[in-house]
């Protein structure tokens, strides 16, 4: 039994028009894979450590996020990030608050929504987790050069672009 998956007939030029487009690439696609299945296990870890399903954990990263960079959340738009249905947002939002993890604040813009917001313990519950995987993940940054860095960080801007479109309505 081997250690790793092969994504080889996931990046096959007959069953994909991506690939085959980018057929000299296709190691690239296949890392791109890997690195993902690797992010999610991780995901899934930490989730369990911290007593939360998958997409409590996505919907909990998404807040924190969002209010690292002064975005208030809504439930609306943990409904739209996640593609899940207003009911199961509703019971996502119940669990993380009985949790400790989030609460719902009046919106101060407009007093008929409400705002969902981290609490200190979410932050500081997902802080010395998620530190010591930025410290391992800056490490690895620090081996590239600027330009490899650079080639990167474009590339994965553009997966990302791509990847935020697939199953929103235009």
């Amino acid at each position: 039994m081997t250690d790793s998956f092969d994504f080889s007939d996931l990046v096959r030029a007959d069953s994909n028009p991506v690939a085959a487009a980018a057929q000299h690439d296709s190691n690239v696609l296949e890392a791109l894979h890997m690195y993902r299945a690797a992010e999610a296990a991780m995901r899934r870890r930490t989730g369990t450590a911290m007593g939360l399903g998958e997409n409590d954990l996505l919907a909990l990263r998404f807040i924190l996020d969002q209010r690292a960079v002064g975005h208030p959340v809504a439930s609306k738009d943990v409904t739209r990030y996640l593609g899940i249905s207003s009911a199961s947002t509703t019971v996502l939002l119940r669990r993380l608050e009985s949790g400790g993890f989030v609460e719902r604040r009046e919106n101060s813009a407009d007093r008929r929504s409400s705002e969902i917001v981290p609490t200190t313990a979410a932050e500081g519950d997902t802080g010395p987790m998620l530190a010591v995987a930025q410290n391992n993940m800056a490490a690895a940054i620090q081996t590239l050069t600027v330009e490899e860095a650079r080639i990167v960080a474009r590339f994965l801007t553009m997966m990302r672009q791509t990847v935020d479109q697939i199953g929103f309505s235009s």
